[in-house]
């Protein structure tokens, strides 16, 4: 009985101890599978941080590297740009050949450009062929509406030499009366002729006072203008448009005494006119 106590005891003991045993094991089993878990997890979290930290690092690199390079290539183009620049002026000589290149490219277009130009004016030149005054001509039955022919240089100097410019008015506007001549195509000797019957070459001081010197009326009286520009160009726009344009208001044919059957009368005033044109070349 005794014995059989005893081992009964000895058996729970053992159960005990299996039990504890095992529990022990269980435990170190669990506890060794966090650790293992617990260490992976800081592993991949170290090596997480490391990558991070690598690449971190790589762009910083290729930032600072991209940085200096770029800072060399400037550096080497400042220095190639001085060394060009001191070639192309060594002792104030162009000694680069690239410069010579660029320079003699320049000097070439310049000269082609000039050339251009004087074969513009050339072609210009050729193109008008201004009259002479000696071989101007008029006559009574001439078309009004067509200019001498004459440049701008000559007619002035025409007007200057007139005995009967008494006042200077006509040689002071004559380049703007020969402006006017051109534009609405009017014969510039015309012109001068009608100042010289209507305002006595320009001395009357009625005239004068009004810039009027081809007595425009209007209700009876001298139309008056600001200017003695004004006045010549309202005369010639007012003979090229209403009595030398066919088909106008006033045209009765492009001569002295067309323009006289309205400007004034067909009896006396067209012969008046083509003496005071006659006397512009005494």
């Amino acid at each position: 009985m005794k014995n059989k106590k005893l081992i009964s005891i000895m058996m729970t003991i053992i159960t005990i101890l299996l039990i504890i045993i095992t529990t022990g094991i269980i435990s170190n089993t669990v506890i060794m599978e966090e650790v293992r878990k617990s260490s992976i997890h800081q592993i991949a979290k170290s090596s997480n941080q490391l990558n991070d930290e690598y690449i971190e690092n790589a762009s910083q690199n290729s930032q600072n590297l991209a940085q200096e390079n770029n800072e060399a290539q400037l550096i080497n183009t400042q220095n190639i740009q001085e060394l060009r620049t001191e070639s192309l002026y060594d002792n104030e000589t162009i000694s680069s050949r690239s410069g010579v290149e660029r320079q003699d490219e320049i000097v070439e277009d310049e000269e082609i450009h000039i050339k251009l130009q004087e074969t513009e004016e050339q072609d210009y030149q050729e193109i008008i062929q201004y009259t002479k005054i000696e071989d101007v001509k008029i006559s009574f039955d001439m078309d009004v509406s067509k200019t001498t022919g004459l440049s701008k240089e000559d007619f002035i100097y025409l007007v200057q030499n007139m005995k009967y410019d008494k006042t200077g008015i006509l040689e002071k506007n004559a380049g703007w009366i020969w402006e006017c001549c051109k534009k609405y195509s009017v014969n510039e000797i015309f012109v001068l002729g009608i100042c010289g019957i209507e305002s006595g070459w320009c001395s009357a001081s009625q005239h004068q006072n009004t810039h009027n010197y081809s007595s425009l009326m209007s209700h009876g009286k001298l139309i008056s203008y600001a200017s003695d520009e004004a006045g010549f160009e309202a005369m010639i726009k007012l003979l090229g448009q209403k009595y030398l344009t066919p088909g106008a208001s006033l045209y009765h044919g492009a001569t002295i005494t067309g323009v006289g059957q309205c400007y004034c009368n067909t009896t006396t005033w067209p012969k008046k006119v083509y003496t005071c044109m006659q006397q512009v070349f005494q």
